[in-house]
């Protein structure tokens, strides 16, 4: 895609912007658009997901014009109009109900004016009742499987939420249920019911897809601790470390740098040594050093004193 073809993934708006910037500043107007346009130009994210995480972050942030031109774009490139509407409804998770709302409105606003109509889910949710224990019970971690706490767990709060969030967040989950059943657990009968059963076990999306939405979303928010649990979840669900890279290139793009260099590359580096799986993004031969840079980098942050001369 070059600096010309940039219409073609945000038609209305790229022109827009185009004419805009370039009445005020012909030269911003010129750096602008061949910052994105090579930036969508990059095949790290097949279209089909650039353009679910763009309607993840659209929604999360109350982006409703862009959202409405986005969505447009992707229905005309061809992205199923089912699986856009189910990532602003996943967005409920993050946001509430009015903001999902808002973005559902835009996408009725969307599909009136295409003359299409909207997409019915009924038949694409995971059917609860088809669901077998002792077959997922294979995709948990040994050491949950084997967590003395499970078994009793699982007798007071059902084993569907539980299931998927041992599968998505092995290691960690059953500690955060320990502690609500603990803290309040008629809270933690409702949160599993709403979220871990009841959004996260839809089965509309692809857990892969899903969470790479999720860390763009975080990410456009500048929810730092919510996007490190996500790129570590998405690279588990099957994500490459190089689409979670470009998840966050992407996000600079649209959502600017503030929230996102260099504490995003931090983390994800931080990540996949931690995960045995830093050569899939950096050469062998340059791990040590990069380690250190971050290290470094996030001793700073953190405000842990230390001799960082040469960082």
């Amino acid at each position: 895609m070059t600096g010309q073809e940039l219409g073609d993934f945000l038609p209305s708006s790229s022109e827009r912007l185009g004419d805009l910037f370039g009445r005020l500043d012909p030269e911003f107007a010129h750096t602008w658009r061949n910052h994105i346009s090579r930036l969508l130009a990059r095949t790290e994210l097949d279209r089909r997901t650039r353009y679910l995480v763009l309607t993840c972050q659209y929604t999360v942030t109350r982006q409703t014009e862009p959202l409405e031109e986005n969505l447009d774009a992707a229905l005309s490139d061809g992205v199923d109009a089912g699986e856009l509407l189910e990532v602003m409804l996943q967005a409920y998770v993050y946001t509430g109900p009015w903001v999902v709302a808002q973005a559902c409105e835009a996408f009725e606003r969307v599909l009136d004016r295409r003359g299409e109509h909207l997409p019915d889910l009924s038949g694409r949710i995971v059917d609860r009742s088809s669901r077998v224990v002792e077959d997922e019970r294979r995709g948990w971690s040994p050491a949950d499987a084997s967590d003395p706490r499970l078994a009793t767990l699982i007798d007071r709060y059902g084993w569907h939420g539980i299931s998927n969030g041992l599968r998505l967040r092995p290691g960690h989950h059953i500690n955060m249920i320990d502690v609500l059943d603990a803290l309040d657990p008629e809270f933690l009968q409702i949160w599993e019911d709403a979220v871990y059963d009841g959004m996260y076990g839809r089965g509309v999306l692809d857990d892969r897809t899903r969470l790479l939405c999720v860390v763009g979303a975080t990410l456009s928010l500048g929810e730092t601790h919510q996007s490190r649990r996500h790129m570590r979840a998405a690279l588990r669900a099957g994500a490459a470390p190089r689409e979670v890279l470009e998840v966050v290139f992407h996000t600079t793009a649209f959502f600017g740098h503030p929230y996102v260099m260099p504490a995003a590359f931090d983390d994800l580096i931080r990540i996949l040594d931690d995960e045995g799986r830093l050569t899939e993004l950096v050469p062998e031969d340059r791990c040590e050093a990069v380690l250190r840079i971050v290290a470094a980098r996030v001793a700073r942050r953190d405000g842990v004193q230390d001799d960082l001369s040469g960082m």
